[in-house]
């Protein structure tokens, strides 16, 4: 008889050695060269003029890890500066709960946020700060999740003004909290994309799986998993086929792969320095990867632009949170 097959077990992943990252491609395209590509993709997806509260051109995508330390908001904001050199119009929304961190990794300071927007202390223009390329940041969007205590006028007031924030940008990044606490995981699902960062660590690679698990339930849902910090290719390589073969044995559905990004000491640099790498080092390692990830997403985007528009993201944000609460 077969050995009975268990469902993941850290201790089984192989641990890979250390080796040194490779050194950049001396081929590799300059910044300005990588911005003038993706601006040749959003000038190829870019539509029309959408029917507002109708249907959105706007694509979100809400990034999330299994534990924390895993580089999901360096990875977040890095990646909104990448989509903004291309020409796009980004908006960068922290999700976590009380333990945001996106204005301090780019010398902002955001003391007002989504909170109280809903409060009625601040409109949503009042608090949105001007991240560096113009990106748009704006704090405490877990707070939202107490609209489901509010009044109807309220809700709809709140709903207005997050439609016309969505109506104004090509792209809501969406950082969310680790894991998959209730009070976020609608803001997930509802996402056009989801990006689930993990690292090569064991217990990163666990939790990265029961993050999956959570949300393997929605079928309409493709999971892409993000390998960071990694030595090298084969490393990164081997981290997601055991991702991929778990998710496919035990939750019957696909994991797609989203790339790697490279351990590099200059990411940790800019953290200490409050300067996203992409700006300060953008032809370091992990910048080149930033890029390849937003030229993919771009591509994504313009594919997904020549098919059925969808409803905006807030409305079905709306109708989940208010479902749960129900």
């Amino acid at each position: 008889m077969a050995p009975a097959v268990n469902e993941w077990n850290p201790k089984q992943v192989e641990a890979v050695p250390p080796v040194n990252p490779p050194e950049s491609q001396s081929n590799v395209a300059s910044q300005g060269d990588q911005a003038r590509v993706l601006r040749g993709l959003m000038e190829q997806r870019r539509p029309g003029i959408i029917e507002k509260n109708k249907t959105s051109h706007c694509r979100t995508l809400a990034v999330c890890s299994g534990k924390g330390g895993v580089g999901k908001s360096v990875l977040s904001l890095n990646l909104a500066l990448a989509l903004a050199q291309s020409g796009a119009s980004v908006c960068l929304i922290d999700v976590n709960l009380a333990l945001g961190n996106i204005d301090l990794l780019c010398r902002l300071n955001g003391y007002w946020n989504l909170s109280h927007v809903v409060s009625g202390a601040r409109s949503l223009k009042e608090i949105q700060l001007e991240g560096p390329l113009g990106v748009s940041v704006i704090t405490g969007a877990s707070g939202l999740t107490d609209l489901a205590d509010c009044s109807e006028a309220v809700r709809k007031d709140v709903l207005g003004q997050m439609q016309e924030l969505e109506a104004t940008h090509d792209y809501l990044i969406l950082d969310n909290g680790t894991g998959i606490h209730r009070s976020i995981r609608q803001f997930v699902t509802t996402a056009d994309d989801v990006l689930v960062v993990t690292t090569p660590e064991p217990t990163a690679i666990a939790d990265a799986y029961a993050t999956i698990k959570s949300l393997s339930t929605i079928q309409s849902l493709e999971i892409q998993a993000l390998i960071n910090q990694c030595t090298s290719d084969d490393q990164s390589e081997k981290v997601f086929q055991q991702l991929k073969k778990t998710t496919e044995l035990f939750l019957h559905t696909g994991l797609a792969q989203a790339g790697q990004i490279p351990h590099d000491m200059h990411v940790v640099q800019s953290v200490y320095d409050r300067k996203p790498f992409v700006l300060s080092h953008p032809h370091c390692p992990a910048a080149e990867s930033i890029f390849r990830l937003a030229h993919d997403l771009l591509e994504r985007h313009q594919i997904a632009g020549q098919q059925n528009k969808q409803e905006s993201y807030f409305p079905r944000l709306w109708q989940r949170l208010l479902g749960e609460a129900a």
